[in-house]
């Protein structure tokens, strides 16, 4: 108790986020992680396909 006699408790919304947060941290962590791997499977593949099309040096020695 304070000095006026009032009594201070914790705001139950704040008691209603906290298990809110983990389980909106582990969403955006699979979300990151899935975009991540996204963007590095397609790299990948840009690089797979440019490689494809690029000319080959040992066809020009053999003509």
């Amino acid at each position: 108790m304070t000095a006026g006699g009032d009594q201070l408790l914790a705001h139950h919304a704040a008691l209603l986020a906290i298990p809110a947060i983990i389980p909106a941290v582990v969403v955006v962590g699979v979300i990151l992680y899935l975009a991540r791997k996204d963007r590095r499977e397609e790299r990948e593949e840009r690089e797979i396909i440019e490689r494809a099309f690029e000319p080959d040096d040992n066809s020009k020695e053999t003509e």
